[in-house]
């Protein structure tokens, strides 16, 4: 897989997807609104239970790009999946990971192109593991998190390893 960039990628039917790392005014007004927009089983996925329109708003409110990283994906119809990293320590050693999306095509390389992006992101903060909450763990999206690293299971998450994953983007960055 080439590397990952920040920018559009032109899907199969002539829609351009847009990845970006959102900013804190991004937060309310893309992704709350996002958010609120997903269905039972969707907010389940993201936040691990149910979830109110009101927890999520404070949710969005109480982000700070300090301590999290976002990463979403847009269409013209507006954002289709987003990647919240948040730092489990203050060094950013240990990142948790929560993916939310509604695509309806592509979905796969659309969450592995935000994950490629997420752990470049990370990897520049210090970041040497995901860790995944266990009820995200879909064989497709197992599947991805392997291709990047040792996964470890563990009593409520998955460990993810990617040290030397993360470091990839570093070194093509680097001057030879």
């Amino acid at each position: 897989m080439k590397n990952s960039t920040i920018g559009e990628l032109t899907r199969s039917f002539d829609t351009t997807l847009v990845f970006k790392p959102l900013t804190a005014s991004d937060f309310e007004t893309l992704l709350m609104p996002f958010y609120l927009g997903l269905d039972f089983d969707a907010r389940r996925n993201r936040f691990g239970g149910a979830m109110s329109d009101e927890a999520i708003r404070r949710h969005c409110r109480r982000l700070d790009p300090k301590t999290a990283i976002i990463l979403a994906c847009s269409s013209s119809a507006g954002l289709i999946a987003a990647i919240e990293l948040h730092s489990l320590l203050s060094d950013w050693e240990d990142s948790e990971l929560a993916i939310a999306d509604c695509a309806k095509a592509d979905q796969k390389t659309i969450i592995a192109h935000l994950l490629q992006l997420a752990a470049f992101a990370a990897g520049k903060r210090g970041c040497t593991s995901f860790v995944v909450p266990s009820f995200s763990s879909e064989r497709e999206f197992l599947e991805l998190l392997r291709g990047m690293g040792r996964v470890r299971v563990e009593a409520d998450a998955l460990r993810v390893e990617i040290g030397e994953y993360a470091s990839l983007q570093l070194h093509a960055e680097s001057p030879m």
